[in-house]
């Protein structure tokens, strides 16, 4: 009988790959892959309790509060409003612009003979005492003594500006100047606005200064009826210009 090579070739390849295939088989039934880490447990965990986001209760005086006014208070936009807080930061223009090593007698000259040095007065205030800046709201446009430059260029008679005093001002019938320091409880009374007539933004809304009630301090603004034509020197050279120092909006895109 003739020697078929070519179908023992077939036969011999076939087996040989069943051999194989089986031998993968068992191979891959054999072998795990690793175990998952994370495993089910049945141990329960107590969660804290979801913080209140309830807004504090309003001062029963008709007053707000600084987060009421942060957080809902664009309907009272353009109009007066009275809030009630704790001063959490004061502008002051000796430290924003002191070089190193520079003496309280030689950073007062620099601004005597340059007030724009100095930014408009302006303040912070929280619902509380430690109230972080970013939560806090700016207060603008606060009164301030006549600057020396402004002292030597006009005379008493024109002194009249209605967010300006005498340096040192003793009556406190006229002293429109407010005493305020960081800590002080106060109320103040402005404009709710988000820009204010010299300048400073915050699409949060900031308040235009008016007037102030320091608890603290035990001061209040006087009652001052203005003489006729006050606030005609407001263009004076001397008036700074506007303020640089970022408001609590700015710090919280500052940090993003």
């Amino acid at each position: 009988m003739p020697h078929v090579f070519g179908v023992r070739t077939i036969s011999s390849a076939w087996l040989i790959t069943a051999l194989f295939g089986a031998a993968a088989c068992d191979s891959s039934k054999s072998l795990k892959g690793p175990e998952a880490e994370v495993k089910k447990s049945d141990i329960k965990v107590d969660l804290p309790a979801v913080p209140a986001f309830d807004l504090p209760a309003s001062p029963g005086d008709g007053s707000h509060t600084v987060k009421e006014l942060r957080v809902k208070g664009k309907k009272l936009l353009e109009s007066d409003i009275t809030v009630h807080g704790f001063i959490t930061w004061a502008y002051d223009c000796a430290t924003a612009v002191r070089k190193p090593e520079e003496t309280d007698k030689d950073v007062q000259k620099r601004i005597d003979e340059d007030p724009t040095l100095c930014e408009r007065p302006k303040f912070y205030i929280g619902d509380a005492k430690d109230t972080a800046p970013e939560k806090s709201l700016w207060i603008v446009d606060v009164p301030r003594p006549y600057n020396k430059l402004e002292m030597e260029r006009m005379k008493k008679p024109e002194r009249n500006l209605p967010d300006r005093c005498e340096p040192n001002e003793k009556d406190p019938k006229k002293n429109i100047c407010p005493p305020y320091a960081v800590g002080d409880e106060v109320t103040i009374t402005g404009t709710f606005k988000t820009s204010s007539p010299h300048s400073e933004r915050n699409s949060d809304g900031l308040v235009v200064y008016k007037k102030m009630n320091n608890v603290t301090q035990n001061w209040q603004t006087p009652d001052i009826e203005l003489p006729p034509g006050a606030g005609s020197a407001a263009g004076t050279p001397t008036t700074p210009p506007p303020a640089g120092k970022p408001s609590p909006e700015d710090l919280v895109k500052h940090k993003k």
